[in-house]
């Protein structure tokens, strides 16, 4: 045997390794665009997004058995430790890259959890399917146990988020009552909210709102059934704790929305103190833009703010719901 053949039997991928490597290989290529198009949009469902993030965990799970099976056919003589260093440094830089470079593309943004569920991806393949018969051992197994629950923490927005939306399906036409745990994360601003117990207009609990002096301050429902065809009018409760009157506007628009003020739902309303019980005709949603009927079938958010406040102020949510009467 000459050298050249044995360098090639070195750095070749054999038999059905080779048709493995491959197939991997093919699948790496055709999911990479995928971090630059598609995916959910600004008002997707909560387990869309979180299934749609878990797809960088998949990625670099087969990008790093790649690299891994690379590095060791072509440097055989290097200890398992180095590989994974070469491999987890190679992929740390790489969703770095990825990052930097979705900044370039309309609403896409870098996030540091997403370079967390790269390097996740990485671990699971030291942890499962490269892992080195020297290091088995109590150390190994416990490295493996702390993977399996670093997968249980990426996959918690995915239960939480599924979990409420089965939630909020069997509650419509309630839209938000906030006697369940979960259900503050329907509603946007997260820094602004909490959930109040002992002060509500129905069950036990509402909604506290911090109100701020920015120009606009305030909240919005995101995560709810939109179909609201059907129903005659949207209700909610405000409860304003102060003797001087609040004026709150309340905003509704649609999937078709461009974002323009003409082509919402728009109306101020002025909070006395205590309980104040708005309810809003949908009829009045629907022939709210100028130029359209509002789309009462594809509803994708309610908000609720104020403007150029001089003061905080603090206001309470409660019993947001659709009725037919």
């Amino acid at each position: 045997m000459n050298k050249r053949t044995s360098i090639l039997q070195k750095t070749a991928f054999p038999g059905n390794k080779s048709i493995r490597v491959l197939l991997v290989f093919f699948l790496v290529v055709i999911g990479a665009p995928f971090f630059f198009l598609g995916g959910p949009g600004y008002h997707g469902a909560r387990s869309f997004v979180a299934l749609w993030d878990l797809g960088h965990v998949l990625f670099f799970s087969l990008t790093s058995w790649l690299l891994c099976k690379s590095v060791r056919y072509r440097l055989a003589e290097v200890s398992f430790l180095t590989v994974q260093s070469y491999v987890f440094l190679a992929i740390l830089v790489m969703g770095i890259v990825v990052e930097t470079i979705q900044m370039g593309f309309d609403g896409r943004y870098p996030d540091l959890f997403d370079v967390f569920r790269n390097q996740l991806g990485c671990l699971i393949v030291f942890a499962f399917f490269c892992p080195s018969k020297k290091r088995r051992g109590k150390l190994f197994y416990l490295y493996q146990l702390t993977v399996v629950l670093l997968v249980g923490v990426a996959l918690y927005p995915l239960s939480r988020g599924a979990i409420d939306e089965v939630i909020a399906s069997r509650q419509f036409p309630m839209l938000s009552d906030f006697e369940t745990a979960l259900e503050s994360d329907r509603w946007r601003e997260k820094e602004l909210i909490s959930i109040e117990k002992g002060l509500a207009r129905h069950g036990e609990h509402s909604l506290k709102m911090q109100l701020t002096t920015d120009t606009y301050s305030g909240v919005a429902l995101f995560y709810f059934p939109g179909n609201w065809q059907g129903f005659e009018s949207l209700h909610f409760s405000v409860y304003h704790p102060d003797e001087d009157p609040l004026e709150m506007v309340c905003r509704i628009h649609d999937a078709d929305h461009n974002n323009e003020y003409t082509d919402r739902f728009n109306r101020r309303f002025v909070l006395a103190k205590g309980w104040n019980d708005l309810a809003i005709p949908l009829v009045d949603i629907q022939r709210a833009p100028v130029n359209r009927l509002l789309n009462l079938r594809k509803i994708e958010s309610l908000g609720l703010f104020v403007v150029r406040q001089t003061k905080r102020r603090v206001v309470y949510i409660d019993y947001v719901y659709l009725s037919k009467k």
